[in-house]
């Protein structure tokens, strides 16, 4: 062989990944392990008290969590667009699973709200958390196939609309005002990216604002949370008493946070440290460092999300990796910016962190989807090199 031939490239260009991507592996991997050390911590004391044992709460997230890394390498190795043919079977089945929670002896009621489902041997499942990836599939598979019948109010708007409208309805009927606002959130995005006209969105958000600040007030405890959020020191040991513990709890961790399982603010004084409000807890026991470690990776994942998005050149694995990305990437905003004052308290878990066994086990078979549409992006790529 001559060196003019020995200096060629490689006669293939195409790059294939023959598991979950590394990358968003990596990321999901750390942000997990932080989640379970911080819910093992918040939830010790809560669960002696209740239990008689300090790692109950640990040991079903730890078991949620296996269950979720496994759905997430099953559906990281199934190709994506599988996922196009299940798209109305999976919608019919989550809306389904949301009416069932009024079903007596089959919905649980819970803290005033009718939001789960019983399963056998102890175990609970949240049709909410199904129901935000059965959308997202949906609206993907309908706008991808709507061609330039998108741009058109009857075709491309209206229809998406109406499900959305009654998704969200049943979610209101829970009640779950935080799961409806971030489905609609999501749901306006990914009308957006696919090309439905702006003034469309936007008259709807208009006519749809009075409806929303009627919800928000319509409940005593929505309005007080609202007031609180406004000045939450007019009632600190009444409506204000969760995000003025939550400042404390971010204020005594420093730069560095008083050590994993050494914070205060979890015996007793912040309400669902394990939930709601772990990364309240992350940011006393870990300080400042962690809560901006923890951040960096959520910035990390929703940029690989978008990226793998922008590369598709498929319409419905484009609209399916934005509106998975959207969804973790807002979640994780919104319980943030609760966490820290910035928005009114509503309870949403932090995604792979916050106590949660169907937030975890969906999130992480929606990012094994992501990770489907990551390897079937990297085929089209070397194809097209090729």
């Amino acid at each position: 062989m001559d060196l003019a031939a020995r200096l060629q490239p490689a006669p293939t260009t195409r790059r294939k990944t023959l598991g979950p991507d590394p990358f968003l592996l990596a990321v999901v991997v750390v942000i997990l392990t932080i989640g379970i050390v911080m819910v093992t911590s918040a939830s010790y004391i809560i669960a002696v008290g209740k239990y008689g044992d300090g790692f109950h709460y640990a040991k079903k997230q730890g078991l949620a969590m296996v269950i979720g890394l496994g759905a997430m390498y099953l559906f990281s190795m199934v190709n994506p667009l599988v996922w196009q043919r299940l798209a109305y079977p999976f919608m019919i089945c989550g809306v389904v699973l949301l009416i069932l929670v009024f079903v007596p002896g089959i919905g649980v009621e819970m803290g005033g709200s009718s939001r789960w489902l019983r399963l056998p041997f102890g175990f609970f499942l949240q049709p909410s958390e199904v129901i935000k990836y059965a959308i997202i599939i949906f609206f993907a598979h309908s706008l991808a196939k709507k061609g330039d019948g998108i741009r058109d109010f009857a075709v491309g708007f209206l229809p998406h609309l109406l499900v959305m409208g009654v998704v969200v309805l049943l979610v209101l009927m829970q009640p779950d005002f935080g799961t409806a606002v971030i489905i609609t959130i999501v749901g306006f995005l990914m009308l957006f990216v696919a090309g439905v006209r702006l003034q469309h969105l936007l008259g709807s958000a208009i006519l749809c604002l009075p409806l929303l600040i009627q919800v928000a007030i319509s409940a005593q405890y929505r309005l007080s949370r609202i007031r609180s959020f406004l000045d939450p020191w007019s009632d600190p040991l009444n409506s204000g008493f969760q995000i003025i513990q939550s400042l404390i709890a971010f204020g005594c961790g420093g730069l560095w946070g008083v050590g994993i399982g050494q914070g205060l603010q979890k015996l007793g004084y912040l309400p669902q440290p394990h939930t709601d409000f772990v990364f309240s807890v992350v940011g006393e026991e870990i300080g400042f460092a962690g809560v901006l470690l923890l951040i960096l990776l959520f910035y990390l994942l929703i940029c690989r999300g978008l990226t793998v998005a922008i590369r598709s050149e498929d319409k419905f694995l484009r609209y399916v990796a934005f509106g998975i990305t959207s969804l973790i990437g807002i979640q994780a905003v919104l319980n943030m910016a609760v966490s820290m004052g910035m928005l009114p308290t509503k309870g949403l878990p932090l995604p792979f962190v916050s106590l949660g066994g169907t937030s975890l086990v969906t999130n992480l078979a929606g990012l094994g989807i992501l990770m489907a549409i990551t390897r079937a992006t990297q085929t089209e790529t070397g194809e097209a090199k090729e």
